[in-house]
């Protein structure tokens, strides 16, 4: 039978916080990779995390878009021609047409309005991510009502209602 010595008892146990709820125990590796992170969050400029965040984007987004151009859309054609039967003989230029270029054309066309939905999609996560890291950059001071805008000064002033122009 093995006995737990008092300090290791102390750190297997989760601990309580006020409201009751228990929080897991953090490891020293996991405190002081925490620590890290949040030092180079909190150090890193704004315009680099805008800088990397797009940089991603756009290298996600052209890996999408190569590897779709140079394997999937072959591929595509090839099991089409191949499963369409205009790879067994000579069909005429009409029947190429109605049995294996419009149905590839249409996957093709297909994929391609995927494949910009979910770039622009990826844009727009982008877009929030940085919009979340200004919001929490943003020091007490510097909030200013909905209504009002800053000044370089730190004043502020009131914006104009919008006009209803029809």
């Amino acid at each position: 039978m093995t006995t737990i010595s008092r300090p290791a008892q102390a750190v297997a146990q989760p601990e309580q916080r006020e409201e009751g709820k228990t929080e897991r125990p953090k490891s020293p590796t996991r405190a002081a990779f925490a620590a890290v992170t949040a030092r180079v969050k909190a150090g890193t400029p704004l315009l680099v995390w805008t800088a990397v965040i797009r940089l991603a984007t756009a290298l996600a987004d052209y890996m999408l878009v190569m590897v779709t151009a140079v394997s999937v859309i072959p591929m595509i054609g090839a099991y089409l021609h191949q499963r369409s039967g205009t790879s067994l003989g000579s069909p005429t230029a009409s029947a190429t047409i109605a049995v294996w270029l419009a149905p590839f054309l249409f996957v093709v066309v297909a994929l391609a309005v995927a494949e910009i939905a979910f770039m622009r999609w990826l844009w727009r996560a982008g877009s929030g991510r940085i919009a979340s890291l200004k919001h929490t950059r943003r020091s007490g001071p510097e909030k200013v009502a909905d209504t009002e805008t800053a000044h370089r000064d730190g004043r502020a002033t009131r914006k104009k209602p919008a006009r209803n122009r029809r």
